[in-house]
């Protein structure tokens, strides 16, 4: 198998599953206990806390955990909302992930404005319309920091400056952009954090989100009031432990290897087809993800073909792939719904080598050359024939 789908999640570190093994044997009490075995799991969730918090330039007692990325935006959505009731605009941009979005369009119908600022043919926001938005009125923002369907990063230092500028709160969606590229928030002022573990070789079902100090915040999980009171429910003291693990791994620093790969990749695909189209290519973008149409090609039946040669890709977003819709990331920058409907992303991982990029390279033209010959004659779209 070669797995080019490591936005939707990566594989477990070996580490991490040893550090989560030994956690289980030795540190498997609740760590809410006073005894010496509740101690020990204690200290496995304060190192875990404190490996995390150097990864992203916090404090130790700013990290609070939760079961992922969708339960940390959420919890900071309702925290904001809740902590400022007479804030009544959010301010998002067109390509959050729905983990945003959703939440934000039932604030939404409980009657709170939603302002989703415009992106540009590269998914970059448009900043003065976001100024605009944070300025008028005071405003909660939740920006992602890098998309995970494109792989686009946000200009946060701007957008983090124009924020604390106009008095709004800002959340950020860094879901994608811990592990991949540096993430520090003492030096990017970020009122909270959001971030899973599984997106950087840590396990399923844990996350975190980083809260500033000095914010004012509202738990969404009450009960036994574990996490200093911000998030209730026994913890995950594996999943802690292993996120602890993952955060600690060099693998964690940027890899300029990962970048020169990707684009030898991306430049291969363009050379043996040349109407092929990368999406946001012309933006920052992380180091391991592409997202390319293949115009008069149906991603899907790509997908299907790819997969039946052992080759692991998507369509954009796992989360959002049952739902069949168009990508709405992609629609936001201005593709039409054919171009939508072509592309496919490949998100590269640390251990993807040259050698399995140019055997995806050439699966990828039998691919093509294998669904142009179901076209109607004189029908099907122009490619070039490198492989029989």
């Amino acid at each position: 198998m070669i797995y080019l789908d490591n936005n939707a999640t990566t594989r477990t570190d070996p580490r991490v599953e040893e550090r989560m093994s030994v956690c289980n044997a030795l540190a498997w009490a609740n760590p809410s206990s006073l005894h010496a075995a509740g101690r020990r799991a204690r200290q496995t969730v304060d190192q875990a806390r404190a490996e995390l918090a150097s990864l992203i330039g916090a404090e130790p007692e700013e990290i609070v955990f939760t079961s992922g990325g969708t339960e940390s935006l959420n919890t900071a959505l309702h925290s904001a909302i809740t902590s400022f009731p007479d804030w009544q605009r959010l301010v998002i941009t067109a390509t959050e992930h729905s983990a945003t979005s959703g939440p934000c369009a039932l604030w939404e119908r409980r009657g709170l404005e939603v302002v989703r600022i415009p992106v540009d043919r590269d998914g970059l926001p448009d900043l003065d319309a976001f100024s605009k938005a944070v300025t008028e009125r005071p405003s909660i923002a939740s920006i992602i920091w890098a998309n995970n369907e494109t792989g686009v990063i946000n200009p946060m230092p701007e957008i983090a400056s124009r924020a604390h500028e106009a008095g709004a709160l800002l959340i950020t969606d860094a879901v994608q952009a811990v592990g991949k590229i540096p993430v520090d928030v003492s030096a990017i002022p970020v009122s909270m954090l959001a971030l899973s573990a599984h997106k950087f070789h840590g396990p399923k079902g844990c996350g975190a989100l980083y809260v500033n100090r000095r914010l004012r915040f509202h738990s969404l999980l009450h009960g036994g009031g574990q996490e200093a009171g911000r998030r209730s429910g026994t913890e995950n003291v594996p999943g802690i432990a292993g996120l602890g693990c993952a955060a600690s791994l060099p693998m964690t620093l940027p890899d300029p290897g990962l970048t020169a790969r990707r684009d030898w990749f991306e430049t291969e695909v363009i050379r043996r087809h040349p109407r092929a189209v990368i999406h946001g290519h012309r933006a920052p973008r992380l180091p391991n993800t592409t997202n390319i149409a293949f115009p008069g090609f149906d991603a899907e039946a790509i997908l299907i073909l790819l997969d039946q040669a052992g080759i692991c890709a998507s369509p954009g977003s796992a989360c959002g792939s049952a739902a069949r819709n168009p990508s709405p990331v992609l629609t936001a920058m201005g593709l039409s719904a054919e171009e939508v409907k072509a592309s496919v992303r490949f998100s590269l991982g640390r251990e993807t080598t040259e050698g399995e990029l140019a055997t995806v390279l050439d699966e990828l033209d039998r691919t093509l050359v294998r669904l142009a010959s179901l076209q109607p004659a004189g029908g099907g779209p122009v490619i070039r024939r490198s492989v029989p």
